[in-house]
């Protein structure tokens, strides 16, 4: 055992890639674990009983049927980490990365294997030699494989795949070329994990961080404006292909979907290397911080701004203008903007603004035109503007009926309509977020009468 350990501590020592994993919290707690040999028993089993608290939520997470629990959770560390072989994997087909990165990679993946091997069995071992030296009784250590559950279900597919053939592996080092392939499909650190992310500004720290629940709707839950969305869908396939696309404003009532077409979007391309970054308006100044992060980068990204708008004594519309055609700081081509509004003109105008525009004094009369019309002109930056109506009653009704057809409600539709349009009178008026509301509303009704 003793010979064993030393080996372990080696190969943690000898990472040279996969620095990442080192750093990780459950890998350093392991780490100190096999280095407290010199420890009494009951010191050892409060160290173990430490790392067993830790991991059972992610034994739980990562259990395949209640085993491998801790090396699909190293092999998930492993997908997250950024290095040069990830990095050149996520760009390269196998073939073209250097020989000198794959020859360390190889010999990463075969000291992560050996972490990967720590056990409750080899724990076991340890504390039994303990516990002999002071007494015959051996005490038995909680097995983290022994906690599990279906929650399997949340690790995406692709991981999956990908932890069945490494777990099934005698030699690690042969997956490099599987692990390769996964960076070129799927991307690595932030970009492999996550579809949609958000620009974070906490307390001057900026950075990006990736959405853990993000929305999951999808095109077939938006009823009613196909026409609208296969114009924001058809850029979105062009800009995916390679090819230039244009910025996007999705303006008009509010409720209609526009946010929801956006998220849909991410949904139903993320696989294809697309990725949503959410943005706020007073971010704009991070602009360069951010397509330095996106711009070298393999993937197509389109930075989100929802609700845009800008108050009459808002300046900021002059940057979001340098962002949509390019200042000193041009916007790199595997980036597009897609904003929401719930006004066509995103930059408050007062009723007088234009008669003020002519005041008699011919220097003030341009200049006055020069702000109005700089001004009006924001929203004509964008390539492409699709208005989003509220719908009439036959259209609500219309998403009514789908969203019911959806949710599997049994209700007679004379009924149906009966109280989808009280339901309009007493709440939010006409569109599609009341469709929904109303339904979500009713779906609880219909439950609740069936339970009493």
């Amino acid at each position: 055992m003793g010979e064993y350990l030393n080996k372990f501590k080696e190969a943690y020592n000898d990472i040279i890639l996969f620095r990442g994993l080192k750093r990780d919290p459950l890998i350093v707690i392991m780490i100190d674990l096999m280095n407290s040999g010199d420890l009494q028993y009951e010191e050892w089993k409060k160290k173990y009983n430490e790392f067993l608290a830790a991991f059972i939520p992610w034994a739980e997470i990562f259990s395949n049927q209640g085993k491998d629990a801790w090396p699909n959770y190293v092999l998930n560390l492993m997908l997250a980490d950024e290095n040069i072989f990830s990095l050149q994997a996520e760009k390269l087909c196998f073939e073209k990365i250097p020989a000198a990165t794959k020859t360390l990679a190889v010999s990463d993946l075969q000291n992560i294997q050996i972490l990967a091997s720590f056990s409750p069995q080899m724990c076991q071992e340890i504390f039994k030699q303990k516990v002999r030296k002071i007494q015959n009784s051996i005490e038995i250590l909680l097995d983290w494989n022994e906690v599990h559950s279906p929650f399997i279900d949340i690790v995406a597919e692709k991981k999956r795949k990908l932890f069945s053939a490494f777990c099934e592996m005698s030699d690690w080092s042969k997956g490099i070329t599987v692990l390769s392939e996964y960076f070129h499909r799927n991307g690595t650190g932030l970009f492999g994990e996550y579809n949609t992310l958000r620009w974070v500004n906490d307390n001057g720290q900026r950075y990006l961080a990736g959405v853990d629940n993000p929305d999951p709707i999808s095109f077939k839950q938006l009823y009613e404006y196909e026409w609208e969305q296969e114009r924001i869908i058809n850029n979105t396939e062009q800009f995916l292909a390679g090819y230039r696309g244009n910025n996007v404003l999705l303006y008009g009532d509010r409720g209609t979907g526009k946010s929801s077409t956006i998220k849909a979007l991410i949904n139903k391309y993320g696989d294809m290397g697309l990725r949503l970054i959410e943005i706020q308006k007073q971010d704009l100044d991070d602009f360069p911080q951010i397509i330095s992060a996106l711009a070298r980068r393999p993937q197509r990204f389109i930075l989100f701004i929802d609700d845009l708008s800008f108050g009459e004594n808002e300046t900021e519309y002059r940057q979001m203008k340098a962002l949509l055609e390019g200042g000193v700081e041009t916007k790199p081509q595997n980036v597009l903007i897609y904003a929401t509004s719930n006004r066509r003109h995103l930059v408050y105008e007062r009723a007088n603004d234009r008669e003020q525009s002519f005041t008699g004094n011919s220097d003030e009369d341009m200049r006055s035109m020069d702000t109005l019309q700089e001004k009006l002109s924001l929203a004509d930056r964008f390539g492409i503007a699709v208005t989003f109506i509220a719908p009439d009653q036959k259209k609500y009704l219309g998403i009514v009926e789908k969203l019911a057809r959806e949710r599997g409600l049994n209700i007679e539709k004379d009924q149906l309509t009966k109280l989808a349009l009280k339901w309009e009178l007493s709440f939010n008026a006409r569109s599609a977020r009341t469709a929904r509301q109303f339904i979500d509303h009713l779906e609880g009704r219909i439950a609740m009468d069936k339970k009493g």
